[in-house]
């Protein structure tokens, strides 16, 4: 299966920060990144590698979501591709890009995740400037990473949040600028070892591990949200990234790097 990941949020709030540490993390996939030609997300240069952007025309997305956005991601489907990041306008909602997709994309592809960048500092403001176009990509994420904390007090902070639970009470509201990332290269363990450690990762006692992507001998794992997944494919080099709100002295210690 196909992984989607859908990164949303209004211009300006922190998208290309967000999807550049995906890029960073996802070096070994082969990957599409799918973005409006208006749209906010400028991506390193250094990143680009394995990386094809497809730009949507005519418009926004959601002017055109029901034809070209489908088209095109039912033309990538068919190619070998590992993941399709998909970086909507700051003006599209997630609503729209959920119901595009049709029986053949469902059948390919997988949802991976629904992120949506709300910047802290403007979010009351835009709450109420553009009503609904905004808070349907609060309403429909799994998840929502806060930025610009730093820029306001702890009352206007905690208005934001409880607005946020209010639109959407089952998602998980993460602190973005608390978010980094730590790689090991040729680490060694054993499976059983691994399995532990992958354990002890999602178990909290290391932080908060949003994504994760890993390599030991013919052994590749993917975390995502505090769960993991463990297989099998062709022998690669040792590697492992977390990124999430980490531990990093703890996680060394347990890694052993």
């Amino acid at each position: 299966m196909i992984k989607i990941d859908i990164v949303s949020g209004f211009l300006g709030a922190g998208k290309t920060t967000y999807i550049n540490n995906m890029l960073k993390e996802l070096r070994d996939e082969k990957i599409v990144l799918i973005e409006n030609e208006f749209g906010d997300v400028s991506i390193d240069a250094d990143l680009i590698k394995g990386v094809r952007i497809e730009e949507i025309s005519s418009g926004c997305i959601c002017c055109v979501l029901k034809e070209n956005f489908t088209t095109t991601l039912e033309e990538l489907i068919e190619h070998d591709i590992d993941r399709i990041i998909i970086e909507p306008t700051g003006i599209s909602t997630l609503s729209q890009i959920l119901s595009s997709f049709t029986q053949k994309i469902s059948a390919r592809c997988q949802i991976n995740s629904i992120i949506t960048i709300v910047d802290a500092k403007n979010f009351l403001d835009q709450m109420e400037t553009f009503g609904g176009f905004f808070t349907d990509q609060i309403t429909n994420a799994r998840d929502i990473y806060l930025s610009k904390m730093d820029r306001v007090d702890e009352e206007t902070l905690s208005e934001v949040r409880r607005s946020i639970t209010q639109l959407n009470s089952t998602a998980v509201i993460e602190d973005m600028s608390g978010i980094s990332a730590i790689s090991f290269i040729g680490y060694q363990m054993s499976p059983d070892r691994l399995k532990e450690v992958l354990d002890s990762l999602v178990s909290g006692r290391y932080g908060r591990i949003l994504r994760g992507k890993g390599f030991l001998g013919n052994h590749t794992f993917n975390i995502v949200n505090d769960e993991y997944e463990l297989a099998t494919r062709e022998e690669r080099e040792n590697k492992l990234t977390l990124i999430g709100n980490l531990d990093k002295e703890k996680i060394r210690e347990l890694i052993g790097g």
